[in-house]
C-alpha cells in the first residue's frame, strides 16, 4: 500500500498492522502535513458488521472530541474499494511498552495515568459510549505538543465501542459474540450479556492500574476460559502482596473498581479520578496536561505528575488602613500624612516606645537556659529488601514461509494457533519446544526463548513429489536354452 494515496494523503511508510488492518505513515503532498491512515483488510470490506466497527472509531471518536482521545480527521475508500481513517500522528509509546520497558511504575505515575484515561473516558460515557476494550495497547502516551516537558494520554480504538444515544449507530453483535481483550474484560463482558454499559471501563481501567502497580494483571492464564472462569468468579490477590509500596488506600480504590458486580463499583469515571487523587494525595485537577519528572529524550524512564490545578492567591489588595489603625495618604515623596486625630497617633507611639524598653529590661535580665542535653541518635535501621519481582507476560510472534502452518506444543500437542500468529505466555528461563507443520512441507521442530518478548520465524522445506514409476522392460536372458516357440510349449517334457 506504500505509495498509495487515500483521499489527499499518499502512504509513505508502514507503521504497524493489526487483526483488522494496517496503520501507515502518510502525507500531504501539498502543504507536508503528516497523518496516520488506518486501512481496512480488503477481506473484511464485505463484511457489514466489520466495517461498522471499523467506522465506529470515527463516529465515537468525532462525537467526544476530547484532548484525551485519538482525533479522527477523515474517512473514506479507495478506487480499489478500501476503507481506511484519517487519523492524527501520535508520537510516543503506548501504555504496554513502557510497562515492557520499565516493568511497573511508581504509585504516582500510574495514578495520574489512570487519572487522565479516566478524565477522556468520563467524556466518552457522557455522550453515552463505552469503549469495551481498554488495555495498555489503546493507551497511548505523547508530549505535549507546547511543552516537551509534559506528556498526555490518548486513547485509541473505539472500534467497537458501544453507542447508546447515537441514532443508528449502536454495534450489533452476532449471538455469543465476545467482545473485548480477555485480559482485561469486565465479568459482564465474559457472560456475553447485552447489558455493558460505561461501568465496565471502570472493571478494565482498574485491571490496567493493577497491572502498572503490581507489574502484572490480576488474572492470568494460558486458557481462555480459565481466564474468564477467574473474571467471573475468583477474587485477586491483593495489590500490596505484589507491590508493597503502594498505600492501603490506593488498594482500596483498585480493589473497588475490580467488584465484579457493577453497582459495587464506582458509578462514574468522576468519582475514581475523586478516589484516586484522595488516595495519592494529588490534585483532582480537570486539566489534561499532566508534567513529567525524569524526562530523558533518549527513551529513558518518564513518570508524570498532574499539574496542581488549584488557583494562586490572588495578591493582597492596597488597603487604607496602617497597622496602627489610622488612615494615611501617600505624597509625591513616599512619605505619609497622618489624617484623623493626632493625639491618639501620640499616644499609640508612645505606647510602642514603653513596651520596647520592657522587653529589653526583661531580655537582659533573663538567666541563661542550660544546655539541652544530647540526645542519643538511633540506629539506622538496615535497608528493606526489594520485592520479589512477580513473572511478567511474553509476546512471541511466530511466522513461517509459507504462511498457515499449524503451530503445536510439543510437550502435551495443544496447538497453539496458525501462522502467523502471537502467543502469550508466562516469562520463563526454560524455552518451550514447538513443531510447525504444513501439509505438504516437511515438519520442522523448533525452540522458543521464553525469557522475553521475540519474534520466530520458520522456513518450511516442501516434500519432493516421488517420481512416475517407469513400466519396465522384459528383461534379457543370457545364456541357457532359447525360449521355444508356443507349439513346443505345449509338449511333455522330454528327458
Amino acid at each position: 500500500m506504500v505509495g498509495e494515496r487515500y483521499g489527499n494523503y499518499q502512504a509513505i511508510a508502514l507503521l504497524g498492522e493489526g487483526g483488522m488492518g494496517a496503520v501507515y505513515l502518510a502525507e500531504h503532498p501539498g502543504i507536508g502535513r503528516k497523518v496516520a491512515i488506518k486501512v481496512l483488510r480488503s477481506e473484511m470490506d464485505h463484511d457489514p458488521q466489520l466495517l461498522t466497527r471499523f467506522l465506529n472509531e470515527a463516529r465515537a471518536a468525532n462525537a467526544i472530541r476530547h484532548p484525551n482521545i485519538i482525533e479522527v480527521l477523515d474517512s473514506g475508500t479507495t478506487d480499489k474499494g478500501a476503507s481506511y481513517l484519517v487519523m492524527e500522528l501520535l508520537e510516543g509509546e503506548a501504555l504496554s511498552a513502557r510497562l515492557r520497558r520499565l516493568s511497573r511504575l511508581d504509585e504516582k505515575s500510574a495514578i495520574e495515568i489512570a487519572m487522565q484515561t479516566a478524565l477522556g473516558l468520563g467524556a466518552a460515557h457522557a455522550k453515552g459510549i463505552t469503549h469495551r476494550d481498554l488495555k495498555p495497547d489503546n493507551l497511548f502516551i505523547i508530549p505535549e505538543p507546547a511543552d516537551a516537558s509534559r506528556e498526555r494520554v490518548k486513547i485509541l480504538d473505539f472500534g467497537i465501542a458501544k453507542l447508546h444515544k447515537l441514532a443508528g449507530d449502536s454495534l450489533k453483535t452476532r449471538t455469543g459474540t465476545l467482545m473485548g481483550t480477555p485480559i482485561y474484560m469486565s465479568p459482564e463482558q465474559c457472560l456475553g450479556t447485552r447489558e455493558v454499559d460505561h461501568r465496565s471501563d471502570v472493571y478494565s481501567l482498574g485491571v490496567i492500574l493493577y497491572e502498572m502497580l503490581a507489574g502484572q494483571p490480576p488474572f492470568l492464564s494460558e486458557g481462555f476460559g480459565e481466564l474468564l472462569s477467574m473474571h467471573l468468579h475468583e477474587l485477586p490477590a491483593p495489590l500490596r502482596q505484589f507491590a508493597p509500596q503502594v498505600t492501603a488506600q490506593i488498594e482500596e480504590v483498585v480493589r473497588r473498581m475490580l467488584a465484579k458486580k457493577p453497582d459495587d463499583r464506582y458509578q462514574s469515571m468522576t468519582d475514581v479520578r475523586t478516589a484516586l487523587a484522595t488516595a495519592g494525595q494529588l490534585p483532582n485537577t480537570v486539566s489534561p496536561e499532566h508534567k513529567i519528572g525524569n524526562t530523558d529524550k533518549f527513551g529513558g524512564a518518564r513518570t508524570l505528575a498532574a499539574d496542581s490545578g488549584e488557583p494562586k492567591p490572588n495578591p493582597l489588595a492596597p488597603t487604607t488602613l496602617t497597622p496602627g489603625g489610622m488612615a494615611h495618604d501617600a505624597l509625591a515623596d513616599g512619605t505619609l500624612k497622618v489624617r484623623g486625630k493626632p493625639w491618639l497617633a501620640i499616644a499609640i507611639g508612645t505606647a510602642v516606645v514603653a513596651a520596647a524598653l520592657v522587653l529589653a529590661v526583661a531580655l537582659r535580665n533573663k538567666p541563661a537556659a542550660p544546655p539541652a542535653a544530647k540526645r542519643p541518635v538511633p540506629a539506622a535501621k538496615p535497608p528493606a529488601p526489594p520485592p520479589p519481582t512477580p513473572p511478567q507476560m511474553i509476546r512471541v510472534r511466530l511466522e513461517s514461509t509459507p504462511a498457515g502452518a499449524r503451530v503445536v506444543r510439543v510437550t502435551d500437542g495443544a496447538v497453539l494457533g496458525t501462522t502467523p500468529t502471537t502467543i502469550e505466555v508466562r516469562s520463563t528461563p526454560k524455552p518451550m519446544l514447538v513443531r510447525v507443520e504444513k501439509e505438504g512441507f516437511a515438519a520442522t521442530t523448533r525452540e522458543i526463548s521464553l525469557a522475553a518478548h521475540g519474534e520466530v520465524s520458520v522456513a518450511l522445506e516442501a516434500i519432493p513429489a516421488a517420481p512416475a514409476e517407469k513400466p519396465s522392460a522384459k528383461p534379457r536372458r543370457r545364456g541357457g536354452p532359447k525360449p521355444q516357440p508356443a507349439e513346443d510349449r505345449n509338449e511333455p517334457a522330454k528327458l
